[in-house]
């Protein structure tokens, strides 16, 4: 990410991110733990968060190993004891933060998607869709005798009774847009926090080399005029001789 690039960020925030930073790293850690997301056994889903945490930890150790070589160059304007911090933080902010929430996330999800995100056992999913369809029809019937609903045809019904039907599939496809969006929303929190790194450790470099900077003309300025000062000290005053009055005939 160029100068200006950082730049912008920091003048729109809560725009949609174009530039991820480290190059992606973060999008590609979590693209890569919903590749192995599958290996999550049934026991893992229904144990405490810790153990799917554990699980993708393990993957991100395998993934920590090209972080140092993506900090170094994405982040090449920084000193490398900056980078080395930076790399430290990220390395802290991946484990403790992101880790455990994507497997939040995932853990609830995944539940749900290999149920068919159906409230029921697998066993009841075809009760659990007529009772839905059931419940259309019950309703249906209800906004057609409303006389508070301008809605009086009885084909209403059957419109009713068709979405309860399809309502185990609206709700799967809410879901996957809502996790969708929560995985986004993860990265570009991942993403502004190293950006704000980023920019801190840069900024700090920069007052720094300036108030360096302003310091040595101070000295050059001060021992300019203490050199003109000594120069004026060593320098003997004129000698003026007294005018001598002829006054001889």
């Amino acid at each position: 990410m160029s100068m200006l690039q950082r730049l912008a960020r920091l003048f729109s925030p809560g725009k949609p991110r174009d530039q991820r930073v480290l190059e992606g790293f973060a999008d590609s850690l979590l693209q890569s733990f919903e590749n192995y997301r599958a290996g999550l056994t049934d026991e893992m889903l229904r144990g405490p968060e810790s153990e799917v945490a554990d699980y993708f930890l393990e993957l991100y150790r395998k993934e920590a190993g090209r972080l140092p070589s993506v900090v170094d160059l994405a982040c090449a304007h920084l000193a490398k004891p900056a980078r080395q911090e930076l790399l430290r933080k990220t390395d802290e902010l991946i484990r403790k933060v992101v880790v455990p929430a994507y497997a939040r996330l995932t853990q609830r999800f995944t539940r749900r998607e290999r149920n068919d995100f159906y409230l029921t056992a697998e066993a009841l999913h075809g009760v659990e869709r007529i009772g839905w369809g059931v419940a259309g029809i019950l309703l249906g019937s209800f906004v057609v005798w409303a006389p508070f609903i301008p809605l009086w045809s009885k084909e209403w019904v059957l419109v009713f009774a068709l979405g309860g039907l399809v309502f185990p599939n609206i709700r799967r496809v809410l879901a996957l847009r809502r996790y969708v969006s929560e995985l986004n929303g993860l990265v570009g929190r991942t993403d502004d926090e190293i950006w704000r790194l980023d920019l801190g450790y840069m900024t700090s470099e920069q007052a720094t080399a300036l108030s360096a900077s302003a310091e040595a003309e101070d000295e050059d300025r001060l021992t300019a005029r203490l050199a003109e000062a000594d120069g004026q000290a060593e320098t003997p005053p004129p000698t003026h001789k007294p005018a001598v009055k002829g006054g001889g005939r």
